[in-house]
């Protein structure tokens, strides 16, 4: 199975699977971050667990991955055969993430405080602005394989471990 996104908006972007490994490393790397710089909390109740969103979700495994390291996930999948697979694997899993179908240009990013993104550079490219003018401030943008190129005046570079990288 070769899913695509629609060529309308984003050209043909073939699914291709994440090495778990690559996965865990990225999740190590925003643990990291937020325990050197956690975001703020102003009043005496516990912590809220942090919104993590998967752009591209694929199989699912990097949300539900991040759903056990204590994040809100969501992931973010148009295919219809991904997202029935992701979402059985989430049930298998004994995971409380969540999948959704919806166009990565209808997603409000300030919603979140992490995005994850991995491999697909066309994609990156489209979302730069979305990027730009949505991304919360403290929030972390998590790359696999491509970075975010001519954008360092608004995103600084707070992680790197192979060919995983963590802006803020």
């Amino acid at each position: 199975v070769t899913p695509a996104l629609p060529r309308k908006l984003y050209g043909a972007l073939p699914y291709q699977n994440t090495p778990s490994k690559h996965i865990k490393t990225a999740l190590k790397l925003i643990n990291n971050r937020i325990a050197t710089n956690p975001p703020p909390n102003p009043t005496s109740l516990p912590p809220k667990k942090l919104k993590f969103v998967d752009l591209g979700s694929g199989a699912g495994e990097a949300t539900i991955l991040a759903s056990f390291s204590n994040f809100d996930a969501l992931g973010v999948e148009i295919n219809p055969s991904l997202l029935l697979y992701s979402r059985a694997a989430s049930v298998v899993s004994r995971s409380p993430c969540r999948f959704k179908s919806l166009n990565l240009i209808n997603l409000p990013f300030q919603d979140y405080d992490v995005l994850f993104m991995f491999g697909v550079k066309p994609l990156i490219e489209q979302l730069k602005p979305k990027l730009i003018s949505e991304v919360r401030i403290g929030g972390l943008v998590c790359l696999y394989r491509f970075k975010l190129t001519s954008m360092d005046e608004h995103f600084e570079v707070v992680g790197r471990e192979g060919e995983v990288t963590i802006y803020e």
